[in-house]
């Protein structure tokens, strides 16, 4: 079984990435309504925004079997995680940890994916589970 799931990290990360990214398109937008015709700069840092919205969307969660592949918007960095390495898994909300041996990844998913991604645990590793206690 093999499976792609986009994952953006916690909320207040995801926020500055995205201003920021969002930022260089507006710069580019701006350099490009001064002069009329096409401008080297303006599409330079058009090309700037669209790598930094390729590396934002880069992030994803390969499941190939019993083995997780976390790779992060920088290009090098790329985890593998194995089953067996989890020591525990949790879900709130749209949010996911899961923590092994060396640290403790937190994800935050869509809906959909959650469910998934839950009912896949719950069938290979369901002992590994921690509950969340909620304070209504």
């Amino acid at each position: 079984m093999k499976r792609k799931l986009y994952w953006q990290p916690e909320a207040a990360t995801a926020i500055i990435y995205w201003s920021f990214t969002m930022m260089i398109l507006f710069i580019s937008l701006i350099l490009s309504l001064e002069n009329t015709r096409p401008y080297w700069k303006s599409n330079l840092v058009l090309a700037v925004f669209f790598f930094f919205v390729w590396l934002g969307l880069h992030r994803s969660l390969l499941i190939r079997n019993d083995v997780l592949l976390i790779r992060y918007a920088r290009i090098w960095k790329k985890r593998i995680v194995s089953l067996s390495e989890i020591e525990k898994w949790q879900i709130k909300n749209r949010l996911i940890s899961i923590t092994d041996h060396q640290r403790t990844y937190t994800f935050t998913l869509r809906k959909k994916d959650v469910v998934w991604l839950e009912t896949f645990f719950q069938e290979k590793i369901p002992e590994k589970r921690v509950q969340v206690e909620t304070h209504d």
